[in-house]
């Protein structure tokens, strides 16, 4: 009967394997192409630099694991069992989706993306009232148009 399984990275290497991942990020951009609008340099083409967003499946990608053996570095179980890995592991995702979240918010990248990676959500309370004005007097229903409104400013 074998043991448990292998970890593929120790917390080390896994730690040295995700920075330079962020290196690797920061020194191999995206490019893309427009062009001047106006002024003298109308119609020359510019080299826009893009940096790349960091993201787990771009990690996992770099690191050759799986995208479930990421995750399971991050359970409670791996916090006993290899407090180093976890704690890198968590790290690495904190820094990931911060890198996100601040390049959604200064428009580097799209926000609907981010949000979707990072399972944020805009959510809002809708409260429906309905009034029933059969037999009431007009000066009834006046009265619970006013409690409504009352209500929602609070």
């Amino acid at each position: 009967m074998s043991g448990p399984r292998p970890y593929t990275y120790t917390p080390e290497a896994f730690e040295k394997k995700a920075n330079e991942y962020f290196e690797q990020l920061e020194n191999k951009p995206f490019y893309k192409y427009d062009v001047v609008k106006t002024g003298q340099d109308a119609g020359k083409e510019l080299k826009i630099k893009v940096p790349k967003m960091p993201s787990v499946q771009g990690l996992c990608s770099f690191l050759k694991i799986d995208y479930q053996t990421f995750y399971n570095y991050l359970k409670p179980e791996m916090a006993e069992k290899n407090k180093p890995l976890f704690d890198i592991a968590t790290r690495v995702k904190v820094e990931i989706e911060s890198a996100q979240i601040a390049g959604a918010g200064s428009g580097l990248y799209q926000p609907m993306i981010v949000s979707r990676l990072n399972h944020l959500k805009d959510e809002q309370e809708v409260t429906q009232t309905n009034i029933e004005a059969t037999g009431k007097s007009e000066e009834e229903i006046r009265a619970a148009i006013q409690a409504i409104q009352s209500a929602r400013k609070k």
